[in-house]
C-alpha cells in the first residue's frame, strides 16, 4: 500500500511536463491554424474577415515577429482591397518596422498593392528622424496592470494577457495539484476512520501506514498547488505587457501619423 501511495505522489511530477508539452503544442497549432485561415479568407475575397482575424492575431503577445509581420502584411492587403490605402500604408510601415528588409514579390503581387507599399517605403526614411519632431501627448498614460483574475486561480491572468502557452500550463498544473489535494484529503479521512476502527494491533499498524501515506501525499499535493499559485502571482506582476507612449507626427499633407514605443 505504501508503494502504491508513492506512485500516487509522483504522478503529478510526470503529468505536469506532459501538460506543458501539450499546451505548448496546442498554442503553436492554434497560431498556425489562424495564419492559414487569414490567408484562405483573403484569397477567397473575404477581405474584411481576413483583416479582423489578422487584427485578433496581433493581440496575442506569444506570437513571433515573423507571425506579427504576416498579420501586418495581410491587414494591409485587405485594406488595399477595401480601398483604404491610407490605413494600409500604416500597416506596411508597421511591417517594415519589424523587418526593414521586408519586400513584396513584384510578379505575384498586384500593382495596386505594390503602389501602396512603395508609398510606405518612401515614408520610412523620414520616419527615422521622428524622435526630434515628436512630443508625447498628455492623455496617453502607460497601461501596466493586473486584474482580479490573478487572485482567483493560477494561469487565468496569463490567459487574459494573451500568453496562451504559459496560461494553459499554469491552469493545468493548478487544476491537477488542487484536485489531487482534494482527492487525497478524502482518502486520508477514510484511512483515518479505518485506522481508528482497527480491532487488533497488527491491523492498526497496517491501517496507520496507509493513513500516513495519504497524509504525506496530500501535504505534498497541497504544497505543489501553493507553489504554482505563488509563481502565477509573481509572473503576472513581473511579466506585464510592455508599456507604451504614443508620439504623433504631422505629415506635409496635413494628416497625422501616430506611433507607439515601449517605455
Amino acid at each position: 500500500m505504501l508503494r502504491t501511495m508513492r506512485r500516487v505522489y509522483w504522478l503529478p511530477c510526470f503529468l505536469i511536463p506532459i501538460c506543458v508539452t501539450l499546451a505548448s503544442a496546442q498554442g503553436r497549432a492554434q497560431v498556425d491554424s489562424t495564419l492559414k485561415a487569414i490567408q484562405a479568407l483573403y484569397e477567397q475575397g473575404s477581405y474584411l474577415s481576413a483583416e479582423l482575424e489578422a487584427r485578433r492575431l496581433l493581440e496575442h503577445r506569444a506570437i513571433t515577429d515573423r507571425q506579427r509581420l504576416f498579420a501586418e502584411q495581410y491587414i494591409a492587403f485587405a485594406l488595399v482591397a477595401q480601398n483604404k490605402n491610407a490605413s494600409a500604408v500604416e500597416h506596411f510601415l508597421a511591417a517594415l518596422a519589424i523587418d526593414s528588409t521586408f519586400s513584396l514579390d513584384p510578379i505575384l503581387t498586384s500593382p495596386k498593392i505594390l503602389a501602396v507599399f512603395d508609398q510606405a517605403k518612401r515614408e520610412v526614411k523620414p520616419r527615422r528622424n521622428i524622435p526630434s519632431q515628436l512630443l508625447p501627448p498628455p492623455d496617453d498614460p502607460p497601461q501596466r496592470s493586473v486584474s482580479f483574475r490573478t487572485l482567483l486561480f493560477p494561469g487565468w491572468e496569463q490567459l487574459h494577457q494573451g500568453r496562451q502557452t504559459k496560461g494553459y500550463v499554469l491552469l493545468t498544473a493548478g487544476s491537477l495539484s488542487l484536485l489531487s489535494t482534494l482527492y487525497l484529503d478524502v482518502k486520508r479521512r477514510q484511512a483515518r476512520d479505518e485506522y481508528l476502527a482497527a480491532a487488533t494491533p497488527i491491523e492498526a499498524s497496517e491501517k496507520y501506514d496507509r493513513y500516513n501515506a495519504y497524509h504525506k501525499a496530500e501535504y505534498y499535493a497541497g504544497v505543489t498547488f501553493l507553489l504554482v499559485f505563488l509563481y502565477s502571482q509573481f509572473d503576472a506582476f513581473l511579466d506585464l505587457p510592455p508599456s507604451t507612449v504614443s508620439f504623433s507626427r504631422t505629415r506635409e499633407s496635413g494628416s497625422q501619423l501616430t506611433f507607439k514605443q515601449p517605455l
